[in-house]
């Protein structure tokens, strides 16, 4: 696969499933046996249903998230993102009630693409600074 042709595959996943919600498109981008390996995930997302299902709770939890992509890099069969994601805590997470704040979290990505999509993912986000712009954690507990 070409690397343009990696970085729009990796680029709509920020674009069209992340930001606009399009759920659908997450059949044309990953691999049926899809492995996301995701820090707040206490097992890794497998498969597209899976990584579904982890797009509709952060979409439900900040309806109105938005991630920025700020660099990308390519490389062979890999694909790396450094990413911003914005987004108010309006519902339910992972058993915590929504708490009504703003969060802006930053990120790196790491994709492995086989055969034209995505079929590994590697993510690292900044989970403590997440919580504590909820309140969830006292900043001092840092």
């Amino acid at each position: 696969m070409q690397a343009e042709e990696s970085v729009d595959r990796v680029r709509s996943i920020w674009e069209e499933v992340w930001n606009r919600g399009r759920l659908e498109a997450v059949d044309d981008i990953l691999t049926d046996d899809y492995v996301g390996h995701i820090p707040a995930m206490p097992a890794p997302v497998r498969g597209r249903d899976g990584f579904k299902q982890l797009i509709a709770a952060y979409r439900t939890a900040y309806p109105d998230v938005n991630v920025t992509v700020e660099d990308m890099i390519v490389g062979r069969d890999r694909v790396v993102v450094r990413w911003t994601s914005h987004g108010t805590n309006t519902g339910e997470f992972m058993g915590m009630p929504a708490t009504g704040r703003s969060v802006e979290v930053d990120g790196i990505s790491i994709f492995r693409i086989r055969d034209a999509r995505v079929a590994e993912e590697w993510e690292g986000f900044d989970t403590l600074a997440m919580m504590q712009q909820l309140g969830v954690v006292d900043e001092l507990a840092a």
